[in-house]
């Protein structure tokens, strides 16, 4: 029996990866809505999407990488996890740090108009709601979020399917990801929630394709996790309010401007790349290759 799952998951790693993820990291990320509905319990959110991470995702990610590709497999993933980008380091850290968070308080300033904060509330934004944001998320979530998303999913749909659908696929699974949440805060029970989770579905693809793009051209996992931590820290940190909901208290935690920052960046750069994402326009058939050619 083990050891025709283990046949099956070799032949099947993508799947055999979303046959545990999906019920698991569901059920974890879900245990608020049973806690605190019934009970009236508060209980951090950010615990147990750390520990749907971990446990729904990271985890069958390293037990199908080493049935399928062996010690050598995890010791990639390794190297994947610390490597910075050497090529053009200075543009793809600007990106990431400086890039969405302008594009995204541009986009408040076009909704909301000039933010009307004191200089303290401006300075506090800037350090506790973006930077000390970012750097937990990165830290708690993100960097093993992207270990799941681009480091293997990414690697092998893109060499199987082609990077633009890879990524459009893997645009609509990772929003599925998020399905707790909206569960939690009941918007998946009326109209106006449906139609706002089908709205980040439609933005989870090009961001992915943005994600897509950083790794190809980098191989750098870490990069690609800071640029989802900033675009995290944006709109909400994962102890305290974000960037913009500092900015705008009233009013910023409405509209995910982080997402649609990611989603214009992310259009930019398929445009921009003729929906290659940094590959060739055929990609090579294996997928550690075609994953990371800059890391190769």
């Amino acid at each position: 029996m083990t050891n025709s799952i283990a046949k099956w998951a070799r032949a099947h790693p993508i799947i055999a990866l979303f046959v545990w993820f999906f019920p698991v990291a569901w059920a974890i990320a879900s245990v608020p809505l049973f806690v605190e509905r019934p009970f009236g319990v508060e209980v951090p959110q950010v615990v147990f999407n750390s520990a749907a991470t971990w446990v729904g995702g990271v985890l069958p990610v390293l037990v199908i990488t080493w049935l399928v590709d062996g010690p050598a497999g995890l010791a990639a993933f390794g190297r994947r996890l610390v490597l910075l980008p050497k090529r053009g380091s200075v543009g793809w850290y600007a990106l990431a740090l400086l890039a969405l968070p302008l594009i995204s308080l541009m986009l408040a300033v076009i909704v909301f108009g000039p933010p009307d904060v004191t200089p303290s509330t401006a300075i506090s934004a800037l350090v506790n709601g973006l930077l000390l944001q970012t750097v937990l998320s990165l830290l708690i979530v993100n960097v093993w979020e992207e270990v799941q998303w681009t480091s293997f999913v990414q690697a092998r749909l893109q060499a199987q399917r082609g990077v633009m659908l890879a990524a459009v696929i893997a645009g609509v699974l990772f929003a599925l990801q998020h399905v707790p949440l909206f569960v939690l805060q009941g918007l998946l029970l009326i109209p106006v929630g449906q139609v706002i989770f089908a709205a980040f579905i439609l933005l989870a693809i090009p961001f992915r394709a943005l994600t897509f793009w950083i790794y190809n051209r980098t191989g750098s996992l870490l990069l690609v996790a800071l640029v989802h931590a900033v675009g995290d820290a944006v709109s909400s940190g994962p102890f305290a309010p974000g960037f913009i909901p500092r900015l705008y208290p009233d009013q910023g935690a409405a509209v995910p401007f982080h997402l649609l920052a990611l989603a214009l960046i992310g259009l930019v750069v398929i445009a921009a790349t003729r929906a290659r994402l940094g590959l060739p326009a055929r990609p090579a058939l294996r997928a550690e290759a075609a994953a990371a050619p800059a890391a190769a």
